[in-house]
């Protein structure tokens, strides 16, 4: 796994940008595609109707932004075990999106899901490997998880605070309860300016609703 033996200075925006790109790459992807990502889930929750019931905003962002995931990666989709994942071409990780607490996208912190782990994220972090994964070089230059290991979990969080748009791509270690505590890596990107788009749908701090449930399905 690459690690980031010094972290960059959250004040020189250029410096974080480049740090981000290197860490990505080994992951075939780049900053510019998350940000997309992010953005177009904030932009779809945006669009929600006033009259819609309460859970749809976050529901319809969540959703926009696996949407948008899959549409730019071409990665593989995979629906079964109650849990929406993306699998890279190797099959060595894949990627689960999930809205992040306030702590999301900040250098020093510990984000979780804003509304929790929930059972499949719980279990999948239980199986983590507390020491860091070996892993192997491809004739590409590419890192993939040894043969001896599980596949990666990595998360994409994002989370919407005072005008911008947070996010990062990180890899769970441990848990307590609901909460990451711990992880292997964690890749906060450099924040993103947004303005809304012209919608009346109202953003509260307690909608705790902002990510799909273990059984991604829509309600009748």
């Amino acid at each position: 796994m690459t690690h980031a033996h010094a972290l960059p200075d959250p004040g020189d925006l250029d410096g974080w940008l480049t740090w981000a790109a290197q860490q990505l790459e080994p992951l075939d992807l780049t900053v510019d595609l998350l940000h997309r990502v992010a953005e177009n889930g904030q932009r779809k929750r945006d669009g929600t109707s006033p009259l819609a019931p309460a859970q749809t905003p976050g529901q319809d962002q969540w959703s926009e932004a696996v949407i948008s995931f899959r549409e730019q990666t071409g990665w593989d989709k995979d629906e079964t075990g109650g849990l929406s994942k993306t699998w890279h071409p190797s099959r060595g990780f894949y990627v689960v999106v999930r809205a992040g607490d306030d702590s999301t996208g900040l250098f020093g912190t510990c984000p979780t899901p804003k509304t929790g782990l929930r059972t499949v994220l719980r279990d999948l972090i239980d199986e983590v490997p507390r020491t860091v994964p070996l892993f192997e070089v491809t004739g590409a230059g590419r890192h993939i998880p040894s043969s001896t290991e599980p596949p990666a979990l990595w998360l994409f969080m994002f989370s919407f605070r005072d005008g911008v748009v947070y996010s990062e791509l990180s890899r769970p270690a441990e848990r307590v309860e609901d909460k990451i505590t711990k992880y292997h890596q964690r890749i906060p990107l450099p924040p993103l300016p947004y303005t809304y788009a012209d919608t009346s749908v109202i953003i509260t701090p307690d909608d705790d609703l902002d990510a799909g449930p273990d059984i991604d399905v829509q309600p009748i």
